[in-house]
């Protein structure tokens, strides 16, 4: 331990050499901290360098580097001039002091004459925000020299921490770019306190790798078949070595000579636990006195810095780079294997993209393909049974009779204002009605019902085996407040309170439950109301459809009757589609101020009730006309001289084939169109907006100009929630995919392709498009797989109600063994005549509107079918979930064996202490030879 610490020189205080910035002390950062009134009111002077300034400030390249040369070259290589690797870039922005301080004046002059002017125009008090601005017009102005004394300030104490930094102007003159390298035993330090999990030396490797029993060797072989296969004709293969199965232990600086590389300072970290450790290490940084100066984030939150991003490690090959995939870089590997269309058969390299971008998006990811994957089953089965329904509908005796134009039945007005109309002008859609409405429809709703649950139980299964591997088991990151967290009050000093935590015993900033729970009872009301406005725009919808089928049915067209329902639900749909996208991007807004506004102190608290927020908007905004098709259409219509009435027009009803079409017509447009929509946002814009925007830029600014670290700021900015979207988005598909897959049993099959592309188009705006961002340590995939579970156990109820009341198969069932079971007469039992109105109209009821023995018949039998389908499902379910543990058995054992080789590491560390101790004491007493 002595060895190693000497070696990377932890736990010693850096001291700084000779080439010191003038003025520099190590106690520079508290003088900087305790910045007091005067010296916010001192005039504003931005060009005025600070200590840090004078020794790194921004100065021309030749200054840093010696020559322009020797600047690409380090720059190239992601190196400060001094040669260290440059782990993070801060950038802020400067102006000349006289032209910034006039501009500031101005404003301030200006807000205090409106404001003033306001109070001679108007009669009554004035308000707190006007009354602030009059009395403190110089607020903007002490506002940025505020920004930029914590700055300076937060970058002193990075220098007083042993970190280095390296400024540098850009070619915009008004950018400053801050380069930062942590040195080694800092990133130890933050090794062992968050107690991350680290691969120790190959002294168990061989009996780690070992499989245990008969089964586990088969299994491998098998695996190893297929991998040769795959791999000869390149499908599937991602190209990437499998990762190394080793024996991890949480890391201490004491035990480093057993953990693997402690010698080597480049390969001891990985990019993504390097990246993880450095943002850890920024966000912990205290600034200033006071307990919220603390961090990273706090600062690009006020503004004082614009942006801080690790640096890509080298920029994305051309089309025609002919390098070997070994000497490539990080993100060369990954747009070559992963971010490319060209490569969506293949498998992603997981270890590849976790080691560049950390855990939480390598999850993501894994659970997306996982997912994927999962697809191809239910698709090739939901095709298969399509094809069925597609080619043994023509051959249905009840489509026979009822497009019998020699026996035609006179159907009953659809409208008031309607006339009476011929039931075989529906004889096409009646007919197509069948491929959706069949009995391999029952098989694919057990099946689908069965599968989401199986599909959980496994992905538990892969997520246990990822998070073993990559040595996420047991995360003990602390998790930091928020910086927009806000205490409820503050001390004479400006000191928010604090309390006591009774299980950390420590002080933190407070925040009374009893306001809390006030902002949730409001808030959930907000919620409340938006899901009445979706309600009602569901109604205008409704009404809509009502409105265009009464149209067209008054057409003297039979065949534009005749498709009427189809037109009318199929335009519903699209404006269905519309309404949807613009709700959810209002929500999404209101929902994100909503949860600010809930001031939550913890990330994962936030994001929990953000997720819930979203989850249920979206939940009723995009299935609301779903469930109104298949539950509601058509219920409540009454008879010919006794029908209902909704907004003065006779309720929407079904048509004489079902509303399990239409059903169907209303999932395909909005799940396709969701999907059409969401990769034209995330593929095609901003590939429109790149390519304007280099034609716009000037000569000066082109991207041959520019260093790494000026080109990646001119990158996407990498969104603050992105997966968390990402998560909401796959989680809608699921619901398509389960919830009403009875009526749309292609749903998988557009599901899986368009998932096929989405990983591509994801991977292709991380890797080229956007910053590199923050790597984050994930175990799971966090709140969404609760949520998953809700819909998994939603769709059994689903799609037994849509087999039971949408669809006509049971109607058809019931007929068959109770009246004939080559469906004789079917279409005239189902459309009897109405003898007081001289037509026939669709129902289960007899010719004088009265419930009679059919009508009980069928309905028994829809409740015998849902209590037997769900009892089924669910028991199906919960046997499955009972055979499949969460964790398999391989790396149950493993982790009791690596636990078991960590106690005995500490044991044996603490016995040879003992021994060390007393043979230090022995050496300290006279021996008997002496005494004698």
């Amino acid at each position: 331990m002595a060895e190693f610490s000497a070696m990377h020189g932890i736990g010693v205080v850096p001291e700084r050499d000779a080439a010191a910035p003038a003025g520099y002390s190590p106690n520079r950062a508290l003088e900087m901290q305790n910045l007091n009134g005067p010296t916010l009111g001192a005039p504003l002077m931005l060009n005025t360098s600070s200590p840090l300034d004078e020794g790194l400030g921004p100065r021309k390249a030749t200054m840093l580097y010696g020559n322009t040369a020797r600047k690409y070259e380090l720059a190239g290589e992601l190196k400060m001039s001094s040669g260290l690797s440059i782990d993070y870039i801060f950038v802020h922005r400067i102006q000349a002091s006289e032209e910034k301080q006039k501009e500031v004046e101005d404003l301030a002059t200006k807000r205090k004459e409106m404001f003033a002017q306001r109070k001679r125009e108007r009669k009554g008090p004035l308000t707190k925000q006007e009354r602030k601005a009059i009395e403190h017009p110089d607020e903007e102005k002490e506002r940025l020299i505020s920004r930029t004394m914590k700055r300076y300030a937060f970058e002193e104490a990075m220098r007083g921490k042993g970190l280095d930094l390296e400024q540098e102007l850009g070619c915009d003159p008004t950018l400053v770019f801050t380069k930062v390298h942590v040195p080694f035993h800092l990133l130890c330090e933050q090794a062992e306190a968050v107690k991350l999990n680290m691969k120790l030396c190959e002294t168990e490797q061989e009996e780690r790798n070992k499989e245990i029993g008969i089964a586990s060797k088969m299994k491998k072989g098998l695996s190893q078949t297929y991998k040769r296969f795959m791999e000869r004709f390149n499908v599937f293969a991602s190209g990437e070595p499998d990762p190394v199965d080793f024996f991890s232990a949480p890391f201490t600086i004491e035990l480093a000579h057993l953990f693997e590389n402690s010698k080597d300072e480049k390969a001891f970290f990985n990019d993504a636990q390097r990246a993880t450790l450095t943002y850890h290490l920024l966000i912990s940084i205290r600034y200033g006195p006071k307990s919220d100066q603390v961090g990273l984030r706090k600062l690009l939150n006020n503004g004082a810095y614009l942006a801080a991003y690790p640096l890509h490690d080298g920029p994305v090959p051309k089309s025609d780079d002919m390098t070997a995939p070994e000497n490539m870089t990080h993100r060369g590997k990954l747009y070559q294997k992963w971010a490319r269309i060209g490569v969506f058969y293949k498998q992603q390299p997981l270890e590849l993209i976790r080691t560049y971008f950390g855990e939480r998006i390598g999850i993501y990811f894994a659970w997306l393909g996982f997912y994927t994957s999962w697809l191809i089953l239910p698709a090739i089965v939901g095709f298969i049974i399509f094809l069925y329904g597609l080619g043994s509908f023509a051959n249905q005796q009840d489509a026979k009779e009822l497009c019998d134009t020699t026996n035609r039945i006179l159907m009953c007005p659809a409208c008031d204002e309607c006339e009476t109309w011929y039931l075989d002008t529906v004889c096409t859609p009646y007919r197509f009605s069948w491929t959706f409405d069949n009995p391999a429809t029952i098989f694919f709703a057990i099946f689908m019902s069965i599968w989401a649950s199986v599909f959980l139980d496994f992905w538990r299964r892969r997520n246990a085996k990822l998070a073993y591997e990559w040595d996420v088991r047991n995360l003990s990151l602390e998790e930091p407040d928020r910086p927009q967290f806000k205490a409820k009050g503050f001390d004479k000093d400006g000191n928010p309170l604090l309390r006591l935590n009774p299980i950390t015993k420590r002080e933190e900033k407070d925040y009374p439950h009893a306001k809390r729970a006030m902002k949730y009872t409001a808030t959930g009301a907000v919620v409340l109301v938006t899901l009445a406005v979706v309600i009602m725009v569901a109604i205008s919808i409704i009404v809509y459809r009502l409105a265009v089928r009464i149209a067209l049915f008054r057409s003297s067209s039979s065949g534009v009757k005749g498709q009427s329902a189809i037109i009318a639900s199929f335009t519903a749909a699209l404006l269905n589609l519309l309404a949807i996208t613009i709700l959810n991007m209002l929500y999404v807004k209101l929902a994100v101020r909503m949860t600010d506004w809930e001031n939550h102190r913890k990330d994962s608290k936030y994001e929990s009730h953000l997720a819930f927020k979203m989850f249920v908007f979206s939940f009723v905004n995009t299935y609301s006309s779903l469930f109104y098709v298949a539950y509601f259409k058509g219920q409540f219509n009454g008879y010919p001289g006794n029908y209902s009435s909704f907004f003065g027009m006779r309720p929407d009803e079904c048509p004489d084939y079902g509303c399990l079409l239409e059903l169907t017509i209303q999932l395909s447009v909005i799940m396709v169109g969701k999907q059409i929509i969401g990769n034209v946002t995330e593929f095609i814009i901003p590939r429109v907006m790149k390519w304007y925007n280099d034609r716009k830029a000037s000569n000066e600014l082109k991207k041959s100009t520019l260093l790494p670290w000026e080109e990646q700021y001119k990158l996407g900015v990498w969104p603050e929630r992105d997966m968390f979207y990402e998560y909401l988005e796959m989680i809608i598909q699921f619901g398509f995919i389960t919830l009403f897959v009875a009526s749309f049993p292609l749903s998988p099959l557009f599901a899986f392709l368009n998932n096929v592309f989405e990983i591509r188009i994801d991977a292709d705006k991380m890797v080229t498009g956007l910053r590199r961002p923050p790597a984050h340590a994930a175990a799971n995939i966090g709140i969404w797989e609760y949520v998953l579970e809700v819909v998994s156990f939603l769709s059994v109820i689903t799609n037994g109600l849509v087999i039971a009341v949408t669809s006509t198969y049971l109607t058809k069932v019931v007929y068959a063994y109770a009246y004939d079971w080559n469906m004789y007469g079917y279409v005239a039992k189902t459309h009897p005549f109405f003898n007081a109105s001289n037509c026939s109209y669709t129902t289960l009821r007899d010719g004088n509107g009265d419930k009679g023995l059919f009508f009980y018949q069928v309905w028994a039998a829809r409740l015998a079918f849902l209590i037997l389908f769900e009892h089924f499902v669910f028991m199906a379910k919960f046997t499955a979930q009972g055979l499949i543990p969460n964790i398999p058995k391989t790396i149950r054992l493993k982790i009791e064996r690596e636990e078991f080789l960590a106690q005995e590491a500490l044991a044996h560390k603490f016995a040879q202490d003992d021994r060390d101790h007393a043979a230090a004491v022995l050496a300290t007493q006279p021996s008997v030879n002496s005494l004698a």
